[in-house]
């Protein structure tokens, strides 16, 4: 074979193997940034712990449990466990440990937030900067989060490798007093409610979030985030002009089109918000991942077509989540 092309091939490959870490890194960086300015812990550090410990998501525990640092269970912990060999032996036999299990992957980051700001072992950390890495890395260590002697290394490794520290200069506060006089001021504001294939959303304001839209229109938060699976914090906060889902969306999509022609980055979860067909099904339509990065122009099945239709034959639909032909009906208002 060609050297040139021997080369490429393996260039090629070292770039796709370095997707799933970027992947990682945009997907977790939100939930990073927000447990930060809600407990005091670096983003670096818990989206470095975070790749770390699940092997950028893709370990057994990561992936069966959505536990992304080993949390095990605890005397304390009542939800749903995930047995699982780890580092427990008995009598030179290595036996299944106790671990966490969680329905999102961002319930574990909730947890890892709360494991390290209430064990009183950890509360020298809060002592340093919140840009000190470091020190947070070595603190870790030192406390007795992990017992590889190299953990703290290899944390920063990390931070240092991907940047991990310019998301530590968003750091900005979030006390619970300041959340309650938000959502006060929040009570009664009205919401424009539309349809997107059938099923009812509504249109966000800046700065709304699954908790302040709950709290106006009487649908649980905890459905909010069940419908919409771009959403996975009850306090992420929205955008002007963002459709929120407070119905379960369709398995298909009943308008003209049959396909969807994406842009790069986008994913089926974006897909899914912007057509109202539930990502599961898209995911099973067109045999994706649902996390999958899309790349430009890469066709989207939206319903189940004859494997020979042409998509380049059907009407190419415009990437604007404000084009009218994703909506249905007019407008409603909600009835006081």
């Amino acid at each position: 074979m060609n050297k040139i092309v021997v080369v490429l091939l393996l260039l090629t490959g070292s770039l796709n193997a370095q997707d799933f870490v970027y992947d990682y890194i945009e997907r977790y960086k939100s939930i990073s940034i927000e447990e930060m300015n809600k407990t005091g812990i670096p983003a670096s550090i818990t989206l470095a712990q975070g790749m770390l410990e699940s092997n950028w998501g893709r370990s057994e525990l990561s992936m069966k449990a959505n536990n992304h640092f080993g949390l095990k269970c605890g005397g304390n912990w009542d939800g749903n466990t995930f047995m699982w060999e780890d580092d427990e032996y008995h009598n030179d036999n290595l036996i299944q440990s106790c671990f966490r299990s969680f329905d999102y992957p961002e319930e574990s980051f909730y947890e890892h937030s709360m494991f390290i700001k209430t064990k009183d072992r950890y509360q020298f950390l809060f002592d340093y900067d919140i840009t000190d890495y470091k020190s947070w890395a070595h603190g870790l260590r030192k406390a007795g989060y992990a017992t590889d002697p190299n953990y703290a290394d290899k944390l920063i490794k990390i931070i240092e490798k991907y940047g991990l520290y310019e998301y530590d200069m968003q750091y900005m506060p979030i006390s619970e007093e300041f959340v309650q006089n938000k959502l006060s001021e929040i009570d009664n504001k009205e919401y424009t409610i539309t349809y997107i294939n059938g099923s009812k959303v509504v249109i966000a304001k800046k700065g709304d979030s699954p908790v302040s839209i709950s709290k106006s229109i009487g649908v649980l938060a905890e459905e909010i985030l069940k419908y919409n699976d771009n959403i996975k914090r009850k306090y992420q906060l929205f955008d002007d002009g963002d459709y929120v889902f407070i119905e379960e969306k369709k398995s298909s999509y009943s308008g003209t089109d049959s396909f969807y022609y994406a842009k790069k980055g986008e994913t089926l979860e974006d897909v899914s918000q912007k057509y109202g067909v539930d990502v599961k099904s898209l995911a099973k339509m067109n045999n994706f991942n649902k996390y999958k990065k899309l790349k430009n122009g890469e066709i989207i099945k939206l319903k189940n077509v004859p494997s020979d239709v042409n998509p380049e034959k059907q009407s190419w639909v415009n990437n604007n989540s404000k084009d009218s032909r994703f909506l249905f009906d007019e407008p409603l208002t909600p009835k006081k």
